[in-house]
């Protein structure tokens, strides 16, 4: 039994991980076993420093307080282990502990193995407790090293290996990455404004908190954590995983068609709608069609506003026009017209779009089909070449050589496969709600204030150029095919 002048003790139980924490693990087997000690050997134990925290890191915010805590209160002389890999599994700790020891003459106890260690231990001991220490990292770093394999081995595989993204939950019975099916609704809406260029990303923060989205601790979604959302293909069907991308077998939310569109939006290359702090929605929209520079908004007197070229490149006879705010929205009618189509070519569209989608899906399952028959003959081809290496009847350079060109056969097929499943067959749907839109959309325009006048021309076109007291609009897509369709003859054919 240890005897001593001061017999106050502090008691370190720790587990590696939060879950571990929760579920018990250990720390109750350690606790019972370090009080059961601490009597025996008359020590009283006056805190029992409790929680989780990976041994293996350098820095350890809650080792770290400890060590302070022993450093301040010197009357407690005692610090119990459960044993060597409690305490720690890296160097920089056991030097922590060394100079408790040395400098602060505490008194290191381990309850599971009963080894004690002072200033007043022998070389033996020391050399053990370092051999200890050694074996406790090495085992660690192995640990370490088997779970990133593990964990590459499930990016390889296409299962994502960390904590789902918002919209995703991790589902412990499978294993798998699925869709949580009461955000990843709010997810989609906001790739789709975003989508639209009417955003910012501070105006979509709150139109989608307004909708109901929340993180998975229920707080709002921030800008920088809205910003990484749009930004992270896990939503299309890919993932990212130390450096490099990987198909994921987890089921998409959005199409990778929406997610390009929404990087241009992102990266300035595509069309996104700002609002101007002065109220000038028209700005950063038209250019002057005798010199090419910008036609901007002023206020007059405070209170009317006027759009006139800016004259960058030098004054000119035709900018010299100041067009009143309602007066260039009266302008831009004509453009909005002709991309607004009547009811009966918006059914003749939806028919030949019916028509095209059949012959679409007919020809992707007849590749699918030939794609699939070409994969059985490679892998009959594969199987025949197994059993004429068994039978002996091919040496090993030629077995070697066909086996190669036969498995690369084969995974070209398998990208092939997946890439024809993966074909965006929700054109139909999405080319009738653009039909649909574009048969409302003068009618929608005459109604709208001036802000959402705006939003509509910037959807429907990316330039205007006034020339004179006439504006030329160069649409989008698909409204390029919308003017075209609005020069139809009224007539049809069925």
């Amino acid at each position: 039994m240890v005897q001593r002048k001061n017999y106050k003790a502090l008691l370190y139980l720790r587990v590696s991980s939060k879950e571990q924490e929760k579920e018990g693990y250990s720390l109750d087997a350690q606790e019972k076993l370090g009080k059961e000690y601490a009597i025996k050997n008359n020590l009283e134990i006056v805190r029992i420093w409790k929680g989780s925290e990976s041994a293996w890191k350098k820095e350890r915010t809650f080792f770290n307080q400890m060590v302070d805590f022993c450093k301040k209160h010197r009357d407690v002389k005692h610090i119990i282990f459960d044993i060597t890999d409690r305490m720690t599994r890296n160097d920089f700790d056991k030097l922590k502990i060394n100079t408790l020891i040395k400098d602060f003459d505490k008194t290191i106890h381990f309850s599971r193995t009963n080894k004690i260690i002072d200033k007043n231990s022998g070389s033996d001991v020391e050399f053990m407790f370092d051999i200890e220490v050694a074996v406790a990292k090495k085992m660690s770093n192995d640990i370490s090293r088997k779970a990133k394999m593990g964990m590459l081995e499930k990016a390889e595989q296409g299962e994502y290996p960390s904590t789902a993204p918002i919209g995703y939950f991790n589902n412990k019975e499978t294993q798998l990455v699925e869709i949580d099916l009461d955000r990843a609704p709010f997810i989609k809406m906001a790739f789709e404004n975003m989508s639209t260029g009417n955003y910012s990303l501070s105006t979509l923060v709150e139109k989608i908190y307004s909708d109901g989205l929340r993180t998975k601790k229920n707080f709002k979604v921030t800008k920088s954590t809205l910003a990484h959302l749009l930004k992270n293909p896990f939503y299309y069907g890919c993932f990212f995983w130390k450096g490099k991308l990987y198909n994921g077998i987890h089921n998409p939310i959005i199409s990778k068609q929406m997610y390009d569109n929404v990087q241009r939006i992102l990266s300035g290359k595509g069309h996104s709608f700002k609002t101007n702090k002065n109220g000038f929605v028209f700005n950063n929209l038209i250019k002057c069609g005798e010199c090419g520079c910008k036609v901007l908004g002023e206020r007059k007197k405070e209170k009317y506003i006027y759009y006139h070229c800016t004259f960058s490149k030098g004054r000119h006879n035709g900018g010299n026009a100041y067009l009143k705010e309602d007066r260039l929205a009266v302008l831009f009618e004509d453009s909005v017209r002709k991309v607004t189509i009547s009811s009966e070519k918006v059914k003749w569209a939806k028919n030949i779009l019916k028509v095209s989608k059949y012959q679409q899906n007919k020809l992707i399952d007849q590749e699918l089909s030939l794609l699939i028959r070409n994969k059985s003959k490679i892998e009959k081809r594969i199987n025949s070449l197994y059993d004429l290496r068994i039978d002996g009847d091919i040496d090993k350079e030629v077995f070697n050589l066909k086996e190669i060109e036969y498995k690369s056969q084969l995974s070209g097929l398998d990208l092939k496969i997946e890439q024809s499943q993966k074909v965006n067959l929700n054109y139909y749907e999405d080319g009738c709600k653009i039909l649909e839109l574009s048969n409302r959309l003068f009618p929608l325009y005459l109604r709208s204030d001036p802000e959402e006048k705006a939003r509509i021309l910037r959807l429907i076109a990316s330039n205007y150029l006034l020339e004179g007291a006439t504006i030329s609009a160069s649409y989008n897509k698909p409204f390029i095919f919308m003017e075209k369709l609005g020069g139809c003859p009224t007539k049809l054919p069925r």
